[in-house]
């Protein structure tokens, strides 16, 4: 592996915490490039946490950084963990799986079936859906959430139909940011749907 010097870790944080935080940023699309300055960086105080990111990790640093600010959007590096991203990891690995337990758990906690599918999307009086509510409550996974939005396209009608403008902003943008990040065959997904129900 190997390490990446402080001013480059430092450009992939900010082009990543742009990408989730700004609405007209893509960190893929503007290969994560960024207005920031290295006389501006070399002033900051927080250059050792760089430093550090970008020896320990090298090639994982945009990793690293996808994975803790997934968790924490708006968070400051010192505040970054390795468990955060070796659950993440963990989860990338066996992304199918996670997919398949979120699927089966949903399934079996709210009795849905081919003909009540569509309940899971369903936003009664413009509260949450129990798809959103499971996301919220931890039963599921994010990744689980990007890959039910790549097969149904959900987010589209969630912005009409949940009324409430303080969580659901912020998921949906979380959701639609992660995409890009998430690695996976959506054909085999909707076979294990299909086969579920």
């Amino acid at each position: 592996m190997f390490a990446m010097d402080s001013w480059d870790a430092y450009k992939i944080y900010l082009g990543l915490k742009l990408h989730f935080s700004k609405e007209g940023y893509d960190f893929k699309k503007y290969l994560g490039k960024t207005r920031a300055k290295k006389e501006n960086f070399l002033k900051r105080n927080d250059r050792f946490f760089f430093h550090k990111i970008g020896r320990k990790y090298g090639e994982e640093t945009v990793d690293y950084f996808v994975a803790n600010l997934i968790q924490n959007p708006k968070g400051w590096v010192g505040e970054f963990n390795e468990q955060v991203f070796m659950d993440w990891k963990k989860t990338q690995q066996s992304i199918s799986y996670v997919f398949r337990t979120d699927m089966e758990t949903l399934i079996r906690t709210e009795s849905i079936d081919s003909s009540n599918f569509d309940s899971l999307f369903y936003c009664k009086h413009g509260q949450h859906p129990l798809l959103l509510k499971r996301f919220l409550s931890g039963e599921i996974h994010l990744e689980t959430m990007v890959i039910l939005n790549r097969i149904f396209d959900y987010v589209s009608q969630f912005d009409k139909d949940i009324k409430e403008t303080f969580v659901w902003p912020d998921k949906r943008k979380l959701i639609i940011k992660y995409d890009s990040f998430v690695q996976i065959d959506v054909q085999k997904c909707k076979s294990y749907l299909k086969n579920m129900l």
